[in-house]
């Protein structure tokens, strides 16, 4: 996929300041991706040649929870089959 901005010609970019807004436009893709559950941490991560670690640190600055939202029945579905396994 490719996305185009275009911008106005009476705006002049040096090389570095437009390779860092194209970098920060791709993290903002993916992270909201990530946020919508359209791809998992580990694509995200891959995708930004991040560690898990960097991955994690990265959602904690987009307000991204690393745990799937879950209903109160879902959660204690979970905490009964967790409690079967010990």
């Amino acid at each position: 996929m490719q996305i185009t901005i275009d911008l106005s010609p009476d705006i002049q970019l040096d090389d570095a300041i437009r390779q860092q807004a194209e970098s920060k436009a791709r993290e903002s893709y993916i992270m909201e991706l990530l946020r919508h559950g359209s791809i998992s941490t580990g694509y995200a991560a891959q995708s930004l040649n991040l560690s898990r670690l960097e991955i994690l640190n990265l959602m904690a600055q987009y307000k991204i929870s690393p745990f799937p939202e879950q209903t109160p029945e879902e959660l204690a579905q979970e905490i009964a089959e967790t409690r079967n396994l010990l």
